[in-house]
This record gives structure tokens, C-alpha cells and sequence, in this order.
């Protein structure tokens, strides 16, 4: 625990002198998930809007467990850059993240759930398409009502690498940039979730949307 501890600091520190970085693109889809892996086996489908400074997406995504600490999302949809004359155009995004930390390890006694993972994002912008690839640690904590629902806070830090092409010049620029993610999950019951959240970055903005269990 106190390695996962010692890398979130690090992650922290270069997250937070890189969040206010100029000329990001920012991320269109957010992070809209928290540190607890969905579990092996396990399949969910979402679906999500976000209302960004840069940008607006609206997209669809797909949560497979690899293993009980494990898992992999892929999103797919449309997002429309704040620019005059701008069309919808089509991204594309996959994550995993390996949960570190189990808040209910009762072995280990954990405080709270940690992830660590990895995720890419590409926008086909009309003349200027955008890839971004990076690293993340997430962190979250269930609470649990008498009633049965649960409400799981959970903030994401990542950095990344920003690739930002120029079709009309041929030119490219890439820079490494970072991003803070704030946010709640409230699950009705098990196979239906809701999802609100704030990010900081290139892209600042809202995000909300919903999972469903599918197997």
C-alpha cells in the first residue's frame, strides 16, 4: 500500500503542473469510471454526453472484466469542436486499469479502492485529428445506504501524450499534458449505474451518462 501510495503522489505532482497546460485538446470522453474493476466475466454498456470548452461529445461504450481486478472499455462516438462551421466528427477511445487497492480486502484493511491503467483517445477533427495516449491512477470509496443504493465519489489523475496534426500544412505538435477528473457514481443495484462528473483540462466541462449490466 505504501508503494501505491508513494506512485499516486508522483502522479499527483505531475498531474497538477500540467493541468493548466495551453493548447490542449483535452480529452472528449472523460474517465466515467471508478477504481473497482467490474469483475471477470462481467460485461456493461454505457452511454454518455460531454459539455466541454473545447468540446461536446456524445458516445457509447462497452466494459468487459479480463479478471477479477482487470478490465478493458472501449468508446465509440461523435464529438463537435467549440469552432465556427464545425461538423461532428467520429472518435474513438479503449482503456484498462488493474485495480491495486480493494476497499473490501478485509485482509489488508484498504481505505479505499486505487486503480492504475492506460488509455488512448483519437478524434478525427476535420483538418487538425488529435491522438492522445497516457497513464492514469484512479481512487474512489463506496458508501453504502440502508436502503441498498451505493454512492462511490472517485477522482482520476492522468498524463499523457497530446498529438495534434495539421492536415492542411502537414505539420504536427506533441506535447505531454495532464488532467484531473472528479466525480460520482450511484448505483440504483447492481446492473444500473449513474454517472456524474467534472473534469479539468484542455477540455473542461461536464460529463454524465449511464451503465447497464449486460452479462
Amino acid at each position: 500500500m505504501k508503494i501505491a501510495a508513494t506512485i499516486f503522489a508522483i502522479i499527483l505532482i505531475l498531474g497538477c503542473s500540467t493541468v493548466t497546460a495551453k493548447d490542449s485538446a483535452g480529452l472528449v470522453s472523460g474517465n466515467l469510471t471508478t477504481a473497482d474493476a467490474v469483475g471477470a466475466g462481467i460485461g456493461y454498456i454505457g452511454a454518455f454526453v460531454g459539455f466541454g470548452d473545447n468540446a461536446a461529445g456524445i458516445f457509447g461504450s462497452f466494459t468487459y472484466g479480463l479478471a477479477e481486478y482487470t478490465d478493458i472499455r472501449i468508446k465509440l462516438g461523435f464529438a463537435d469542436a467549440d469552432v465556427e462551421n464545425s461538423d461532428p466528427e467520429i472518435f474513438l477511445g479503449a482503456d484498462f486499469k488493474y485495480e491495486i487497492m480493494d476497499y473490501y480486502d478485509t485482509l489488508h484493511n484498504n481505505p479505499f479502492d486505487l486503480a492504475a491503467g492506460a488509455f488512448m483517445e483519437y478524434v478525427a477533427y476535420e483538418n487538425t485529428p488529435v491522438f492522445q495516449l497516457g497513464g492514469n491512477l484512479i481512487g474512489s470509496i463506496p458508501y453504502r445506504f440502508n436502503s441498498g443504493h451505493k454512492i462511490v465519489p472517485y477522482a482520476r489523475l492522468n498524463v499523457r501524450m497530446e498529438r495534434i496534426s495539421n492536415d492542411l500544412t502537414d505539420n504536427s505538435d506533441t506535447d505531454f499534458q495532464g488532467g484531473f477528473n472528479i466525480g460520482t457514481k450511484f448505483e440504483l443495484n447492481q446492473d444500473f449505474h449513474l454517472y456524474g462528473e467534472f473534469q479539468l483540462d484542455g477540455n473542461a466541462g461536464i460529463f454524465l451518462g449511464l451503465d447497464v449490466r449486460m452479462f
